[in-house]
């Protein structure tokens, strides 16, 4: 988490998180998504100046800001692995700069602090050598590029400290904060209603890094549609499809190459097991109708003392009928810069045990016990909200069924369909009878015939005007307006 910080001197931004070498050095260090240690212990600190990882696009202002406060560095590595497209993000900056709106040209959603003037942020840009070495961990690459380097020898300004971006104030709506359901076809859909919830919903709270989080416990996301092999793109994702690419790749590969961990090592080659081949694929074949083929992603001996613990720590196939549903459970969800990727991830790998199994995929469910949206990262999800969020696409069909609605003399009669059809259950109520809908709708409620919100505003506007057509004696038909 990215923070800044005027109490001390240098850097401003981030002194909690990032790693300082030789102050005098005009070399900083971007490592991306991999832990900046792991890359900055094998290198001498005499060369370089400042280390830190980048997991946002947001983070890209807290570097700009370190480079003004400290204008003598004049080298950028960027470096280490790329998966929410900071990186990207960072080389568009450089190469194209932002617009009059300080949105960063050719990268949606990028957006650099108002309060930095743009010609200080160009004065970044002209004065500072980029280096993009997106994708490389290699130690020796990365020496071999810090010792190409003549030192410039002066700052290209006088170091300069802008004020904080503002904050807007988030309004925080009641809720009992327990568990909240989220279900679309598509990750991107689904992706933003998770955002619009946190938002409305979720408490404030500070973080184990320092700053401040957005968080709301115990979402429950379902994905029915998704095609990983055919991905459906929203304009508001901060991906691309070769993220999602790459991403799903790597959670196929039990290589765990550098990283402290990966979803993939722990999945294809937890401790020499492979989870899907050896335990989920088998024991569904044998016991098709069990809850038992679980992959575990958390070792309790190791995970709790670990500098950096899987978030993702159960993974279970269940097999219902001719589909295969897949459900994972995460002990914290970084849902901005995280989710999106995370689940088409999991729907791959869903595809990949459902096509074993010669089954359809069905349901793709995303517990996420602790959904959090990171501060530097608010500004720009409450935009993605504010422009998309009214075009949410709901759920066409209720997976509890649909009603046909009628009426026979004084009497409003419901009949409960399941999805394909087949008749379930029928409702009848007197019309004349005081405040007749709601009394409908209370027998609907106590056996649970509707699931979706959107439906039952439906079925509540059919059953009033049922009830006005009974008591006028006018003629009823549902889904057509009444004649009065």
């Amino acid at each position: 988490m990215l923070k800044c910080n005027k109490k001390t001197n240098w850097p401003v931004c981030s002194k909690e998180n990032v790693v300082l070498g030789n102050l005098e050095s005009e070399i900083a260090i971007v490592t991306l998504w991999t832990p900046t240690k792991k890359i900055m212990s094998k290198i001498n600190p005499d060369f370089f100046c400042i280390a830190g990882q980048l997991y946002s696009k947001e983070g890209i202002n807290f570097i700009i800001r370190n480079i003004l406060a400290k204008p003598s560095i004049r080298y950028l590595i960027v470096c280490g692995t790329e998966l929410s497209g900071s990186g990207k993000v960072l080389v568009d900056f450089f190469e194209k700069g932002v617009d009059n709106d300080h949105m960063v040209i050719g990268s949606d959603f990028a957006k650099i602090h108002k309060e930095i003037p743009k010609e200080f942020i160009d004065m970044v840009r002209k004065n500072v050598k980029l280096e993009n070495l997106i994708g490389i961990q290699n130690i020796n690459e990365i020496k071999k590029k810090i010792s190409s380097y003549k030192s410039v020898g002066k700052p290209f300004f006088e170091s300069k400290i802008f004020p904080d971006a503002k904050k807007k104030e988030v309004k925080i709506f009641p809720t009992d904060q327990s568990v909240f359901k989220v279900r679309g076809g598509y990750i991107g859909n689904v992706w933003l209603q998770i955002l619009k919830k946190i938002l409305k919903f979720g408490t404030e709270n500070p973080t184990w890094y320092g700053g401040n989080v957005k968080e709301l416990f115990n979402i429950a996301a379902v994905v029915t549609e998704e095609n990983p092999t055919d991905p459906k793109m929203f304009p508001f994702m901060q991906i691309s499809e070769e993220d999602i690419e790459k991403y799903s790749a790597n959670i196929m590969s039990g290589e765990k190459g550098d990283e402290v961990y990966t979803y993939g090592e722990r999945l294809w080659n937890y401790k020499g097991i492979n989870q899907v081949e050896e335990v989920i694929i088998p024991y569904l074949k044998k016991y098709p109708t069990d809850r038992a083929a679980i992959a575990m992603m958390f070792d309790l001996t190791n995970d709790h003392k670990a500098e950096r613990a899987p978030c993702m720590t159960q993974v279970q196939a269940t097999a219902l009928g001719d589909e295969l549903n897949l459900t994972a459970y995460f002990r914290s969800h970084a849902i901005f810069s995280g989710w999106v990727l995370n689940a088409f991830g999991l729907r791959t790998v869903q595809k990949y045990i459902a096509d074993k199994l010669s089954k359809k995929m069905g349901t793709l469910t995303i517990f996420s016990n602790c959904a959090h949206i990171y501060d530097n990262e608010w500004q720009t999800a409450e935009g993605i909200v504010k422009k998309y969020g009214d075009k949410i696409q709901f759920e066409a069909d209720d997976p509890r069924g649909y009603f046909m609605i009628s009426i026979e003399n004084e009497y409003i009669i419901v009949k409960h369909h399941a999805p394909k059809g087949e008749y379930i259950q029928e409702f009848r109520q007197n019309g004349m009878e005081n405040k007749a809908a709601i009394t409908m709708y209370r027998k609907l409620l106590l056996t649970d015939a509707v699931s979706e919100i959107s439906h039952a505003f439906d079925l509540g506007t059919e059953l009033q005007k049922a009830e006005m057509a009974v008591k006028r004696g006018i003629k009823y038909k549902q889904d057509e307006k009444l004649n009065l």
